[in-house]
């Protein structure tokens, strides 16, 4: 009859599947490797299940033993999170303020303000995650970030949203581009372009096809991703054009062309918060740093 494992067999079942052997897990654990084999033999016994097969004295897992690594390492990934964050409090007294944004604000915006902001807190530590939009409105949803930096307002009773900055988008090419001629890229301006574009359920990449509509023009685009980054690469190798947010377009603009685009298509960025956890006195600091940022100097709302 199966029995639940206790945490010492997961252990040892963990450290034997990392270290090969009995013996270099026993090294790992500060134990015997008679320990080990005890534990190990009993995990088997406990679960129901053969975990190990001996090849020439190495411990190979078997495919039920590969599925129940493949949890444990999960769990374990989480204590060592804990650890890390234990770690953090003990060094600042601040813990870890966690921060999402997606990958274009990840590239502009958000250095910015970390330095504005550290300049303030030097002891606090950071934990930065750059994810998509989605991503970034779940892991909000289930509390893991202090703070969400996204171009993306989300919906919901369970979030807090703040506008921040309010801009527009803007056309990039190669510098020798004959875009670099215009002051103003209008959409008719892409008829016959190679047009480097986001996904289609882009906020930015919906509003564009609908300028097309308008236009009664048919989308040219000839290169689709899903980081605006990648459309900066592209452009400026002459691979085609493309309409992005100011944010990253600032940061190649040593590299491209960027103009003014007709129609304005806004761009807004916004600071989120779950609104079931109150934000933290750090997170208002934070968010003052990134009003701070929006209205400072070194802040453009276009390129000129």
């Amino acid at each position: 009859m199966a029995r639940p494992l206790t945490f010492q067999q997961i252990e040892a079942f963990r450290a034997v599947v990392l270290a090969g052997t009995t013996v270099a897990a026993a090294r790992v654990l500060h134990t015997t490797q008679p320990t080990v084999s005890r534990l190990i033999g009993q995990a088997q016994s406990a679960s129901g299940l053969k975990l190990f097969v001996n090849d020439r004295g190495r411990l190979l897992l078997t495919r039920e033993g590969r599925h129940l690594f493949e949890t444990v390492q999960l769990n374990f990934q989480g204590f060592e999170r804990i650890e890390q964050a234990v770690a953090a409090l003990r060094a600042s007294g601040a813990g870890v303020f966690r921060i999402a944004c997606t990958p274009s604000l990840g590239q502009s915006m958000l250095p910015l303000t970390m330095e504005r902001f550290a300049r303030a807190f030097p002891h606090v530590h950071f934990n930065v995650q750059t994810l998509g939009s989605r991503q970034v409105e779940e892991g909000l949803r289930q509390g893991l970030y202090d703070i969400a930096l996204t171009n993306k307002a989300y919906d919901g009773a369970e979030f807090h949203v703040q506008a921040v900055h309010q801009a527009e988008a803007v056309c990039v090419a190669a510098p020798d581009h004959p875009f670099a001629k215009l002051k103003v890229v209008k959409v008719t301006d892409l008829r016959g372009q190679v047009l480097i574009s986001l996904q289609r359920d882009d906020a930015l990449e919906l509003a564009l096809h609908k300028a097309f509509a308008d236009e009664d023009m048919v989308s040219p685009t000839a290169i689709e991703t899903i980081y605006s980054s990648t459309i900066c690469t592209f452009a400026a190798r002459g691979l085609g054009v493309g309409v992005i947010n100011p944010y990253m377009a600032s940061v190649f603009a040593d590299r491209l062309c960027i103009r003014k685009f007709a129609p304005k298509l806004p761009v807004t960025t916004y600071a989120a918060f779950a609104r079931f956890a109150p934000a933290s006195e750090l997170a208002q600091h934070f968010f003052e740093a990134l009003q701070g940022v929006c209205k400072g100097s070194d802040w453009h709302d276009t390129p000129s």
